[in-house]
Formats: structure tokens, sequence, C-alpha cells
């Protein structure tokens, strides 16, 4: 048998770059049309497990998402750098095609066996609730082609070589196995895409066989307005439920329901967005924050989950009496009930507002709208008393763990509506957790399922290094006048605001001598929940020499902020706002 010459290396490096661009161009499209998240977003986000907690707070507020951006093109690169490679040396030693198909099938099934589990979504994708045949498919379609692509550009140059020599017909002999598995590789590329296509008529929905559950027609249809109000509370509720919630194989009739706008555009990076609310310096921020200047946060360097709700479905299962799954309708018949919570992400600073582009505007307020949580884990029968926690699935594989007393809090809700509007795509469309008390971490987005276990789970952030509970911390800020404004002599005004969760705010101080002596603020109005931020405002004397402003909360539990200064992790920032403003 005649011994396979090497390729020269332009020719090789050319099939290299060929192959390469088509798997990494193929890897973005099945993202964005099929919502499969990229394997550079799961291993950044698995090395980012071993980064420690300290060092990524400390890069996150000195380089902000330059540096994160930078860091996911990274791992875009590696990946490409490491495709061409193989290739290239599969190209240059004039491997047959048979072993460049074999080759991009153990690509697949290291990616399927190895790094998959690794992330969290099990082998072949068997830990994911939303459609796993579909990140299979996927997966399959970018090697199937890098392997076809490979062995088709490298018989074809051979041809080209050959025929300059004028020995074509042994060229086409030589490389028709070349031909024929670059074909079967085509092939499996176009039967993983069709398969995938057919798999993705419902987008990134959930895949079970589970019952779907209905509300039974004796429960209350939601309202157009609010419900009553308790007594006192500030927050809207629900009438108790008149008859027992039991799950039923009836599937609910088919109905159109709307969508959201698209999704704002946010800046990216290797751990997705931070953004602040939309606030114009010097200014008081509102009671009410509008949907469009309410803060983001998402983990998603790329894009977050693109649902529909005609069909979504939630899957909650574990230790609950009847797994079921629950489609948007039947969610929407369950008593509604609208409240008003702010949240505020475990990143926000307390102190040291200019550390970080977000500052200390990662909190805002809105009106909510949903279904308490315990009346959905109704619909499964409720939770089994072996439950030690509740994990709350997202389509994204964001997951959050709360105690079964935090999930079954009467103010625990699933919502679906912000600000009497849609819930938006970027808060977790079609329907997000709202938890009181609880830092925006433990509020998922996107939800697909509700687990109950039998033993402690450390959800995503835990697993980072983050607290367990993420219990809210006493904040204030000032908001009004800015650090660094000139100010006329004599009477000015200093305002701002002040959160600690559903423990509420007692009272509001600030001092106008760097923290030496204090004074009382009053609060602008009464917060319109118990899990609200309130708003606060003083008047000082503006000397003919600078002047600190400082801000402090003291929580209803009687606990005062001090003047100790902390970063956000791993359990929340504390410490005292500060500013000074100067003569005009």
């Amino acid at each position: 048998m005649r011994q396979r010459e090497s390729r020269d290396w332009t020719s090789s490096i050319a099939v290299g770059a060929a192959a390469t661009a088509a798997a990494m161009l193929l890897q973005q499209a099945v993202r964005v049309g099929w919502q499969v998240r990229s394997l550079p977003e799961r291993i950044m986000e698995w090395l980012l497990l071993f980064v420690p907690l300290d060092l990524f707070e400390r890069g996150l507020q000195q380089f902000g998402a330059s540096a994160k951006e930078i860091a996911l093109v990274g791992i875009f690169a590696g990946m490409a750098v490491l495709l061409m490679v193989v290739a290239t040396a599969l190209a240059r030693t004039a491997s047959s095609g048979w072993v460049i198909l074999l080759t991009g099938f153990g690509l697949w099934l290291f990616t399927m066996l190895v790094i998959m589990p690794l992330t969290g979504a099990g082998p072949f994708a068997t830990g994911l609730l939303s459609n796993p045949v579909l990140t299979n498919s996927a997966y399959l379609v970018v090697f199937a082609a890098f392997a076809a692509v490979t062995a088709l550009f490298a018989a074809a140059l051979d041809l080209a070589g050959s025929r300059r020599q004028g020995g074509a017909g042994v060229a086409i002999n030589r490389d028709r196995r070349s031909v024929l598995a670059g074909l079967a590789a085509a092939c499996a590329a176009l039967v993983a895409y069709g398969a995938g296509r057919a798999t993705s008529a419902g987008g990134a929905a959930v895949q079970s066989s589970l019952p779907l559950a209905a509300a039974p027609t004796s429960l209350p249809a939601p309202t157009a307005t609010p419900l009553p109000p308790r007594a006192g509370s500030g927050v809207t509720l629900a009438p108790p439920t008149s008859a027992p919630i039991t799950p039923t194989t009836v599937p609910t009739a088919a109905a159109e329901f709307a969508t959201p706008a698209a999704a704002r555009s946010l800046a990216r990076g290797e751990e997705g967005s931070l953004t602040a609310a939309g606030r114009s310096p010097g200014t008081l921020a509102p009671v009410i924050t509008s949907n469009t200047d309410f803060y983001v946060v998402t983990k998603n360097p790329v894009a977050d989950p693109v649902l529909d709700a005609n069909t979504w479905r939630l899957v909650i299962d574990g230790e609950v009496e009847h797994p079921v799954q629950v489609d948007y309708g039947t969610l929407m018949k369950l008593p509604p009930i609208e409240i008003t919570k702010t949240l505020e992400c475990i990143s926000n600073l307390t102190a040291g507002c200019s550390l970080a582009a977000f500052g200390c505007d990662l909190v805002s307020t809105a009106v909510w709208r949903g279904a308490r949580l315990g009346d959905v884990l109704g619909l499964a029968g409720g939770l089994k008393s072996s439950a030690v926690a509740v994990v709350f699935l997202g389509y994204d594989e964001f997951t959050a763990a709360l105690a079964p007393d935090a999930v079954l809090d009467p103010d625990s809700l699933l919502v679906y509506q912000m600000n009497g509007q849609i819930l938006p795509r970027e808060h977790g469309y079609p329907a997000r957790v709202l938890v009181p008390g609880r830092y925006g971490m433990k509020n998922t987005k996107w939800v697909a399922g509700i687990r109950a276990v039998d033993q402690p789970y450390a959800d995503w952030y835990q697993q980072r290094g983050w607290t367990k509970d993420g219990f809210v911390k006493t904040m204030s800020r000032i908001d009004v006048p800015t650090d660094g404004a000139r100010l006329d002599a004599g009477p000015q005004r200093v305002a701002g605001i002040a959160y600690a969760g559903d423990r509420g705010i007692q009272r509001v101080e600030v001092s106008a001598d760097g923290g030496m002596t204090w004074q009382a603020t009053s609060l602008l109005e009464q917060p319109p929940g118990k899990d609200v931020m309130v708003r606060w405002a003083a008047t000082f004397t503006m000397a003919d020499q600078p002047v600190m402003l400082v801000v402090r909360a003291t929580d209803g539990a009687g606990q005062a902020q001090t003047d100790d200064f902390g970063l956000p992790a791993p359990d929340g920032g504390w410490g005292q706002d500060s500013i000074q403003v100067q003569p005009a």
C-alpha cells in the first residue's frame, strides 16, 4: 500500500481555518437560533468556580465589563485555536476521511460526556429541563460540520494539486474515501440539524412527560384591578383559597398570550451584566422605578433566554405529592396577588459608591403581580414533610435554593407582571420568583422548574462561595446632593433612600461633620409595603469650607449601620455612604 504523503503547511492551515470558521459560526448560529449555550459560555462559567471570591470581587470593582468581555473573547479564541490545531494536524498528516470523521465524533462525545457534566448539565445534557435533545443536536451539528469541512476541503485541495500535476485519476481514487467520509459527516450534520429544528419548535421550552396541571374552576379568576389590601400592611393580598388546589391531567384551553417587547440592550461580559438603575446624578430615586430604569443583573454573558408564554412550562417535581408541569394559563388562573417590593443585588455597594461603575444603584422598586408560591406548589399537592430545601431552576441553568418556610411565606410569589405590564424579558418573562427579605440572587428569573429536595442544596451562587441565605443587609444612600457638588452657604437639602429588606426601616440619620454628630431625618412618605425602601430628607447648613455628609439607617430590629466598610462578597456589602460637598 502506497503511503499517503503529507500536505504542505499552507494547504493544511487553509483547511484548518475553513473547518474552524465553520464550527465557530455554527456554534453562534445555534446559540442565537436555538438558544443552546455555547461551549465557551459553559467553560467560562465552570472556570469561575475556581476564582477566589475576593479576587473576583476586586476585579469586578476595578475593571468592570471591559475585563469580562476580554475574558469571554479569550475563551472563544482558545476554542478556535484548539479546533484550528486539530484540523490543521489532520490535514497536515493526510489523515483519512474516516479518521477525520471519528475525530469529529470524538469531540462531540467529549463534549457530552465530560464538558456537559462538568458544567452541571449531566451526560448528554440529561440534567437539563429544557430540551436536552436540542442541546445534543446543536453540538453534533457543530462537530459534524467541523469534520465534514476538514475532510472535503482536504480532498478538494488534493484533487486540485493532482490536476496541476496530471494525476487527477489517481487523486480521485486515493481520496474517494475522504470524500465519502466528508459527505457522511455532512449528512450527520444535516440529520442533527433536522432533529434540532424539529425539537426547537417550542424554543427553549421544557420537555417533560409529567401530567399537565390545571387550576380548579372554583378558584377566582385573575382580576383587572388590585385585590383589597390587608389592613395596615400596604400589601395587596388575595382572600384565602376556598378549595384545595389539586392537580389534574386536563390541559388548559389553548390561548394566545401577549409577549413583551425585545429585551433592553445590555453591556455584557463573561459574568453577564450589572446594569445600574437609571437615575440622573443629583436626583432622588422615585418611589416606584419604571421598567426601563429598573436595574438589571444577569449571569449570562451572551444572551438571556427568549421564551414564549404559549409554550412555556414549569416542572414541579422532587419531594412533592404529585409531580406535575404547569402552563402559563394555569398560572394566570391562580389567585392573583399584587405587592410592592424592592429588589437589591447582592453586588450592590452600600458605601464607596465610586468603586464600581454601578455604584450603589443596583436597587429598585416595582409593583409586582403573580401567584403565591404556596398556591403554585399546591398544584403538585404541596411539599412533602421530607423536603428540606426548594430549588428554583432557570431556563439559563441558574439555580437558587430556599428553605420551605421562606417559599411558603404568603409574600413569596411567582410573578408575571411588573408595574402593570407583562413582565419584561430582561426581568424573567414569562415568570420569575419573588421572595421577601432576600437579595436578587434568590429571585430566580426565567423559571423552568421548582424542585423540592430532601437534603441541603448548594445553588449557583453558593457554589461560587456566596452566602447560602441571601438576607438583605441594611443600606442607606445619599442621592441629593452629588459628591463634589458646590453649594451656596446656608441651609441646604440632603435626601436619599434606605432599605433593610422585610425588616423595614426604623429611622434614618444624617451627619454634616463626618459622623461626629447625627440628626434625625424625615420620611417623605410611608412605604407602600413592608419590603420596600424608604425615601428620607433633612436640612444641613453649608459652611464656607467642605462638608462631609454621612448617612446611617437603623432597621426594624433596632440594628444600626456601622462605619465599618465591607465589599459585597460573600454575603452583601456594608458601611455608611458619605459624600463631600464644596462651598460655591
